[in-house]
C-alpha cells in the first residue's frame, strides 16, 4: 500500500507543478507559451537609387553583422531544444509498488518497464520485490527499468512434516502459518478422551505423502472440543412446514437429527412443502432423534386416454395437466391425422420428469410418381424414407442390358397413382449395353510397340465404359508399366460398369532417349529400342531437305532421362518432293 501512496503522490505533485506553469505563462503573455529567441538586426534596407554603383564598405559590415547576429540566435535555439528535450527521468523508489501502479508510472514517464517474476515468501504476490535503476538516477525518455515482480509464496516447495499427532491446534496454525502451508483445514469434535485442543486425528488425501509434504498438500485436522455439555442436548424443533426441503437438511446436520422424509400427493399443499412432521414444532428433543417428516408431491396427475383427441387438442390438455408431451407421426393402417398409439397407459400415474410420446398417423396412403429413366437408387431412397416413417413399400428389381446407362430404370409397374403403404413396385433396371472384354497381355517380350501399359489400358477402359482397378506387381520379362495379367479374360461378354483388374509391373525405370535424328523408321523397328520406348512414327507431307525417308525431329530430346515406356513420336521427311513445294526464280 505504501508504493500506491508514492504513485498517488507523484501525481499529485506533478499535477500542482503544472497548475503552477500554467498561471504563470498566463499572466505572461495571455495563457500562451512560447519558446523565442530575438536578435534585432542593425541591418537597414538602402533607398533605391538611380544607376548601378557600388556599394558603401560600412553597409556591407551592417549585413554581415546581422547575418552573424541571426545564426548566432539560431544555434542558441537548437541547443535550448536539445538540452529541453533531452532531460532524463529521475527514478523513484517502486518496491512494494504493485505491477500496474509501476506500469502507470513508466508510460506516463516515458519509460519501458521490463518485468521479471520469481517467488518470494517476503513480498505479496503482484508487488515489485526490486530494480535495476536506484532511486535517483537518471534514464533518458524511452529507457529501460527492468523490475522483478513477487510471484507469491512458491507452493511447490517441500518440508518435513511434523508430529502433527502431538500438536495442539495453536500449534498446528502457527505451523501451518510459518511455512506457508496453502490447505491446512482444521475442524473440530468433541472427545472425552482428548483433551480440548489437542489433535485428535488428521488426514492427507495424497497417497505419495510418506515424511515430506508440499506448501500445496490438503491436510485436513481434526481437534478436540472436548466433551459434550449434556445439558446443551436438548434441540427445540422448528416449525418445518415454513421452512424449504435445504433448510431442513441444513438444520438437521448442524443439530445432528436423523432425517426420514416421505412423500404423497395432495389436493391442496403445493409440491415440496411439508404435509406434517412427526414431532410437533417447539418440542424440544436429543441429538440423533429421528423425525419423519411427509412432503407433498402436489396434486396427482393421471394419465388421461388420448385415444379421442386430435394432435391440437390433446397438445392443450397435457399442458394443462403439466405434461410434457412429444408429437410424432408415421404411416399406418389408419386415415391421415388418426390417432395411433400413446407411451404412457391411460390411467397410469404421471411420474414427474416423463415426457409422453403421442403418435398419430400421417396416411395410410401414397402417391408414386415415376421413376423412369431415373437411378435405381433415387426410387430407393424415396422407399426408405416412407418406410423409415412406418410404411412398408418394397422395391423388386429385374436386371436386363441395354443402351441405357448402368443403374437406369426403363421400367416401373406403378406410376403417378395412389397406392397402400403396403405395396411391392416392380422396375426393370438397365445393365448397361455389352461389351467385349479386350486383350491386355500382349505376348511376353514384346516391345511396346505391341505391350499394353497401364495408360493404354485406362484409355481402352475408359473407352468402353468398364472400370480399371490397377494392382502393381512385379513379373519377371515384362516391360516396366506393362500389363501382364486381366481378372476377366479376352473376349468375354460383359455389362458397362463391369470392374476388372489388371496386374501390372512397377513403372520406375528410367532410360536415356536415344538420338533418332537420321534414322530410318526400318533401321529403328529393328533394334531393340520399342523395348524402352514406345515409339509412335508420324510421316510429314512437308519437304526437308536431306532427311528424305530419315528422321529429322523428335518430341523427347536426344541423351535425356524419361521413364521407361515413355511415348516418344519421330518425326518422317517425305522421299519424294511434290511439285508445288519447287521453288523457282525468274
Amino acid at each position: 500500500m505504501e508504493g500506491n501512496n508514492k504513485f498517488l503522490e507523484s501525481y499529485k505533485e506533478r499535477i500542482a507543478n503544472e497548475t503552477e506553469q500554467s498561471q504563470t505563462n498566463s499572466g505572461e503573455d495571455g495563457g500562451k507559451t512560447h519558446l523565442r529567441f530575438e536578435q534585432k538586426s542593425g541591418f537597414v534596407k538602402p533607398k533605391k537609387k538611380e544607376g548601378t554603383g557600388p556599394v558603401k564598405t560600412q553597409n556591407r559590415r551592417k549585413i554581415w553583422t546581422a547575418i552573424a547576429g541571426g545564426g548566432l540566435a539560431l544555434v542558441a535555439l537548437i541547443v535550448g531544444l536539445i538540452i529541453f528535450f533531452g532531460r532524463g527521468v529521475k527514478v523513484i523508489d517502486l518496491s512494494d509498488w504493485t505491477e500496474n501502479d509501476a506500469q502507470l508510472w513508466a508510460k506516463d514517464n516515458g519509460l519501458v518497464l521490463q518485468v521479471e517474476k520469481e517467488y518470494s515468501d517476503e513480498v505479496e504476490e503482484g508487488r515489485i520485490i526490486s530494480q535495476d535503476l536506484a532511486e535517483g538516477e537518471q534514464v533518458k525518455k524511452g529507457g529501460f527499468i527492468k523490475v522483478i515482480v513477487s510471484l507469491g509464496h512458491d507452493l511447490t516447495v517441500r518440508l518435513p512434516l511434523p508430529d502433527i499427532m502431538s500438536m495442539t491446534k495453536e500449534q498446528v496454525e502457527a505451523w501451518a502459518a510459518e511455512n506457508f502451508m496453502a490447505k491446512v483445514r482444521i475442524t473440530g469434535e468433541h472427545s472425552d478422551v482428548i483433551p480440548l485442543g489437542n489433535v485428535i486425528r488428521f488426514e492427507i488425501n495424497d497417497d505419495t505423502v510418506v515424511d515430506e509434504v508440499s506448501r500445496n498438500t490438503p491436510i485436513y485436522v481434526i481437534v478436540s472440543k472436548g466433551p459434550e455439555d449434556e445439558s446443551a442436548l436438548d434441540i427445540t424443533i422448528p416449525n418445518f412446514k415454513e421452512m424449504a426441503i435445504p433448510e431442513i437438511y441444513a438444520f438437521a446436520n448442524e443439530n445432528g437429527l436423523s432425517l426420514l422424509i416421505e412423500e404423497e400427493y395432495d389436493d391442496y399443499v403445493p409440491e415440496g412443502i411439508i404435509i406434517s412432521q412427526s414431532i410437533k414444532a417447539e418440542e424440544k428433543v436429543k441429538k440423533g432423534t429421528e423425525i419423519t417428516l411427509v412432503v407433498s408431491k402436489g396434486k396427482m396427475i393421471v394419465i388421461p386416454n388420448f385415444s379421442g383427441y386430435t394432435k391440437e387438442r390433446a397438445t392443450a390438455l397435457a399442458s394443462e395437466l403439466g405434461i410434457p408431451v412429444s408429437i410424432k407421426e408415421r404411416y399406418s393402417s389408419v386415415p391421415s391425422q388418426s390417432f395411433i398409439s400413446q407411451s404412457i397407459k391411460a390411467g397410469t400415474e404421471y411420474e414427474k420428469g416423463e415426457i409422453l410420446e403421442l403418435t398419430y398417423s400421417i396416411d395410410n396412403k401414397v402417391v408414386i410418381p415415376s421413376f423412369v429413366e431415373q437411378t435405381r437408387e433415387a426410387i430407393e431412397t424415396w422407399a426408405k424414407e416412407l418406410n423409415d416413417q412406418g410404411a412398408s413399400i418394397t422395391i423388386k428389381v429385374t436386371n436386363t442390358k441395354s443402351n441405357s446407362p448402368t443403374g437406369t430404370i426403363l421400367y416401373q409397374d406403378k406410376t403417378n397413382r395412389v397406392i397402400d403403404i403396403n405395396t411391392t413396385i416392380n422396375i426393370t433396371v438397365s445393365q448397361g449395353k455389352v461389351v467385349y472384354v479386350p486383350d491386355f497381355v500382349a505376348p511376353e517380350g514384346s516391345g511396346y510397340d505391341f505391350a499394353i501399359t497401364r495408360d493404354k489400358a485406362l484409355a481402352m477402359c475408359e473407352e468402353l465404359n468398364i472400370v480399371p482397378v490397377f494392382q502393381e506387381e512385379s513379373k519377371a520379362n515384362r516391360l516396366p508399366g506393362e500389363i501382364w495379367s486381366q481378372s476377366v479374360e479376352a473376349g468375354k461378354e460383359i455389362s458397362e460398369g463391369t470392374t476388372i483388374v489388371l496386374k501390372y509391373t512397377p513403372a520406375n525405370t528410367k532410360v536415356t532417349v536415344p538420338n533418332f535424328i537420321g534414322m530410318t523408321k526400318e533401321d529403328i523397328l529393328g533394334s531393340s529400342h520399342n523395348k524402352i520406348l514406345d515409339i509412335r512414327f508420324e510421316e510429314d507431307m512437308e519437304y526437308v531437305e536431306g532427311y528424305e525417308g530419315k528422321i529429322y525431329k523428335q518430341s523427347l530430346r536426344a541423351n535425356t532421362q524419361t521413364a521407361a515406356g515413355s511415348v516418344i513420336i519421330l518425326n518422317i521427311g517425305p522421299t519424294v518432293m511434290e511439285p508445288n513445294d519447287l521453288e523457282y526464280e525468274e
